[in-house]
């Protein structure tokens, strides 16, 4: 029996490394997507494939219930982006899907759980090793409930509108003789997790676990339901499309944003409180009133958001 958690815990606790959808550092979101359904329950397969929601619920920002789309068991879907996502600081990319909390400040939720793989080209992909210490020796049923700190690396991890991270350089081993690049990801593939602990139909984690889920989800909208794919760090974050200088900088933050069509700036602290905004470009802003330490640039157009980090004095 596997009994460790050594991972983090749920949304509300402490250490939880969820990411709220509207968190600032979202730059961009997934723009097209396509779709292999399951079955509603892989060991009885003449009762058909899930059915619920389209394509569309799985584009753009994270909106939750009803908007999202079923993968059914072993389901999965393959979602492309505005620009490549590249391997940068920290999280790079999120998903997100629609679990819920058993009960008002619980650590138990009730989780649907996928797998994650990136690929470069579309053909050769490379999996996020995903863990499961939750215990095999007796099913989850239907409607049972997972604490998050027994999984990691499985998309599904946080409940409703709170994405679970994804970072690339946890991939650098995996990608030697590949054609994935970590700084050209083009595609991002969620595979559900057929939650049974039968082993003839059970998934297995990195380490060969079973992963043992809320199973059998027998109804139209059943096995891992995917509301969005929210990008951290993508091509236009190394781009120099815009460019602030000096940095470090004392008063004057000098801009240039190399033509493009911007829709308004804001500046934030590391810990997203906004210092600044304005709805106009402008060549300069004066940041001498600001406290010494890390903050963020960012900068909305059209079709994107870029960012950069620069040092108050």
């Amino acid at each position: 029996m596997l009994t460790q958690a050594q991972f983090a815990p749920q949304v509300g606790f402490e250490g939880s490394t969820a990411i709220h959808k509207n968190d600032i550092s979202f730059v961009d979101w997934a723009n097209d997507a396509e779709i292999i359904r399951g079955y509603k329950n892989s060991a009885i397969p003449v009762n058909g494939f899930v059915d619920f929601g389209i394509v569309e619920n799985a584009l753009q920002i994270a909106d939750g219930n009803p908007n999202i789309i079923s993968l059914g068991d072993g389901g999965e879907v393959v979602l492309t982006f505005n620009h490549p996502i590249v391997n940068g600081i920290g999280t790079d990319f999120a998903v997100f899907e629609n679990g819920f909390l058993k009960e008002e400040n619980s650590d138990l939720a009730f989780l649907e759980l996928g797998f994650v793989e990136v690929s470069t080209d579309g053909e050769q992909y490379v999996r996020f090793p995903a863990v499961s210490n939750l215990p095999s020796d007796t099913q989850i049923n239907s409607f049972g409930f997972i604490d998050a700190r027994y999984i990691h690396n499985f998309a599904g991890k946080y409940i409703n509108l709170y994405g679970t991270p994804f970072d690339l350089s946890e991939l650098i081993p995996l990608v030697h003789n590949t054609t994935v690049n970590l700084n050209n990801i083009n595609y991002i593939k969620i595979i559900d997790v057929v939650g049974t602990v039968n082993t003839e139909f059970a998934t297995f984690d990195s380490l060969n676990h079973i992963v043992n889920d809320p199973y059998p989800t027998e109804f139209s909208s059943g096995g891992f339901d995917l509301d969005a794919v929210g990008i951290i760090n993508n091509v236009t974050n190394s781009l120099n499309e815009i460019t602030i200088f000096p940095n470090p900088v004392a008063e004057i933050l000098q801009i240039s944003v190399n033509g493009l069509d911007v829709k308004n700036i804001q500046i934030y602290t590391m810990d997203g409180k906004l210092v600044f905004k304005s709805n106009t470009i402008m060549p300069e802003i004066n940041v001498s009133q600001l406290t010494s330490g890390l903050y963020l640039f960012f900068l909305e157009t059209n079709n994107s958001a870029l960012k950069k980090v620069f040092i108050k004095k």
